[in-house]
């Protein structure tokens, strides 16, 4: 089997898992790090000097569109994953908000699948928290996890009702699942384009006030403590 070979000399490693943080060599052979240390040589291969730049392991992105199905006009698999791996990212979760929705074990199943077969990095599977992200029916939460879903979120949109946001936890909380709120609350936030305050005011545009993520953020805190919830606040 040929075996490629590359040696990234000089870089800064940082690794916080680790506590390490110093300037070493790296070498590679076939996409795998076999040995890090100081003045190390291959007999063939590529040979990268890194003086000045850091190398650190791959990162990861928790929330990410990956639009696919119904939205392949945006993002697909294949596009998202790749710019992920372009940028350093080894690892995406990807949202719920697809058309239709990502609210069923299959749909989770789908993507699960076209991620192996044209994914570039690690894909997890966000499902949604309510059935089409609507906030009225809860979604189904155990199927989606037995497919792959890591976490659950209506994302683009707030689960309203404070009582089904309630029994969303409750049940979510019996999975260890944590469930990623979008905190809005879309009768403060109105139509607004701009923070709220003088220059919205001076420019005629409608204003998007400060409360209407902070009253949302303190509900769902404090729904997180009543149910005892993982609770992720996003943006």
């Amino acid at each position: 089997m040929r075996r490629v070979a590359l040696l990234l000399r000089n870089a800064r490693l940082v690794d916080p898992a680790v506590k390490l943080d110093r300037v070493a060599d790296v070498v590679v052979r076939d996409g795998v790090i076999v040995e890090v240390g100081k003045d190390l040589a291959i007999p063939k291969g590529e040979t990268v000097d890194l003086a000045g730049k850091v190398v650190l392991p791959g990162l990861a992105d928790i929330h990410v569109h990956l639009r696919e199905p119904g939205r392949e006009d945006k993002e697909t698999v294949r596009s998202g994953t790749r710019a992920a791996a372009r940028g350093g990212f080894t690892a995406v979760c990807a949202m719920a908000n697809t058309t239709p929705v990502c609210d069923t074990g299959s749909a989770v199943r789908f993507l699960v699948e076209r991620a192996a077969a044209e994914g570039k990095v690690r894909v997890y599977p966000v499902g949604a928290l309510t059935v089409g992200s609507a906030g009225e029916a809860l979604a189904e939460i155990g199927d989606m996890l037995a497919e792959g879903a890591v976490a659950f979120s209506d994302d683009g949109r707030s689960v309203a009702d404070a009582g089904m946001m309630r029994l969303v936890m409750d049940y979510v909380k019996r999975f260890g699942a944590p469930v990623l709120a979008h905190c809005e609350d879309a009768g403060l936030a109105g139509r607004g384009v701009v923070n709220e305050g003088a220059v919205s005011t001076r420019m005629g545009l409608s204003g998007w006030p400060a409360a209407a993520e902070e009253v949302c953020v303190a509900r769902d805190i404090r729904l997180a403590e009543l149910t005892g919830c993982r609770l992720h606040v996003q943006h």
